[in-house]
């Protein structure tokens, strides 16, 4: 083990042994103490600069605590923001219901836009392939207005679309749609419920018109409601608009319906 090295300026380093040599020529003390020192000198100052930034990283979470005390929880700020959006949805749905008022039988005008329609709804051009829907997913803009009003506000079309098919009345369908927004309040469970209600009622259309329903057809629906809602809310309402226009069977159950609250079979 070699010696501690002596210098001049320290006795006591003096009288630890003998200077270590390199050739007969005797080795300073600073030459091993200066690299020691310069590291010692920079660790302090890495130490006093941590210790300022955790200070000042102290300060400031203290600081922003502060501020989020002081402001509304995030919580209630998206109740409200949720009650308002189910507020103006509600009253939407009031002018639209009495500007379009009760749904009427028979509109369609002219004896050859009947038979156009009851051909379309009754699948007479299907080529063979089995009855669906007279409307394809994306035939949107064959009805601009309800093109429209599937996008801007698909609940109320929804809900319309229900009170034509005899599912539910128009304000219980709205109270549906309210459920489905409070459900966002969960993340995607609004969603996720708007999906499964869709989904179901789609199943139901397809039963109301006799197309193929179940099995498979359920993924479809599903997957229709996923990724393009909109277009499958107007594909129903025209179904079920033409099927008033021309008094179908459907049309007519469901009107016995509205006016008596029973279901028809």
């Amino acid at each position: 083990r070699q010696a501690r090295v002596p210098d001049a300026r320290c006795p006591k380093v003096l009288a630890a042994g003998p200077q270590p040599s390199l050739g007969g020529h005797p080795l300073p003390m600073r030459q091993f103490l200066l690299p020691v020192l310069c590291h010692a000198a920079t660790w302090r100052s890495q130490a006093r600069a941590l210790e300022k930034s955790a200070a000042r990283f102290l300060a400031d979470a203290a600081q922003a605590t502060e501020v989020a005390a002081a402001q509304p929880g995030s919580g209630t700020s998206a109740i409200s923001s949720v009650l308002l959006v189910i507020g103006l949805f509600v009253i939407a749905a009031l002018i639209y219901y009495y500007v379009k008022g009760e749904p009427e039988l028979g509109t369609a005008s002219g004896t050859k836009m009947r038979d156009v329609i009851e051909t379309r709804i009754d699948n007479k051009n299907d080529g063979g392939t089995g009855p669906h829907f007279a409307h394809g997913l994306f035939g949107c803009f064959d009805n601009m207005g309800i093109c429209l009003l599937s996008f801007c506000c698909t609940g109320i079309r929804w809900a319309d679309t229900a009170r034509l098919a005899g599912w539910l009345t128009f304000w219980v369908a709205i109270a549906v749609m309210c459920i489905v927004e409070l459900g966002s309040l969960f993340g995607i469970l609004g969603f996720a419920i708007f999906i499964a209600v869709g989904t179901y009622f789609r199943q139901q259309a397809r039963e109301d018109f006799g197309i193929r329903a179940g099995g498979v057809t359920v993924a479809e629906d599903c997957l229709s409601y996923t990724c393009c809602p909109c277009c499958a809310v107007a594909q129903e309402a025209q179904q079920y608009e033409d099927a008033w226009a021309v008094e179908h069977d459907v049309a007519r159950r469901a009107d016995v319906f509205m006016k008596t609250g029973a279901p028809v079979a």
